[in-house]
């Protein structure tokens, strides 16, 4: 009778911890993308940013600056953070042109 409820709770037990493992995995790959994704970016200097760029967030986000700007190697795209004064920052993608990427 004892070995009969003895294996259902270890398949179980063996089960569960499995997929915590994983969980843990794929959490680990995903920390690992987002790492090599802000590693393809480097910091630029919010002076030297394309007009086209300073245009759109100056229209489009009236009333924000841009407190941190990177871009890729190519300068064919820019992550842009914008603050406006008592509000949480907002992190944007844009290309040379100034045309908004959405993810």
């Amino acid at each position: 009778m004892k070995k009969s409820i003895l294996l259902p709770v270890v398949a179980l037990g063996l089960l569960v911890s499995t997929q915590a493992m994983n969980a843990q995995e794929a959490t680990a790959e995903v920390a690992a993308t987002e790492v090599v994704a802000q590693d393809d970016m480097v910091v630029v200097s919010i002076e030297d940013l394309p007009e086209a760029v300073k245009a759109a967030v100056a229209k489009d986000y009236a009333g924000m600056t841009i407190a941190e700007a990177l871009t890729t190697k190519d300068a064919s795209k820019f992550k842009l953070v914008l603050i406006k004064e008592g509000s949480d920052g907002t992190t944007v993608l844009c290309d040379a042109e100034g045309n908004w990427i959405t993810e």
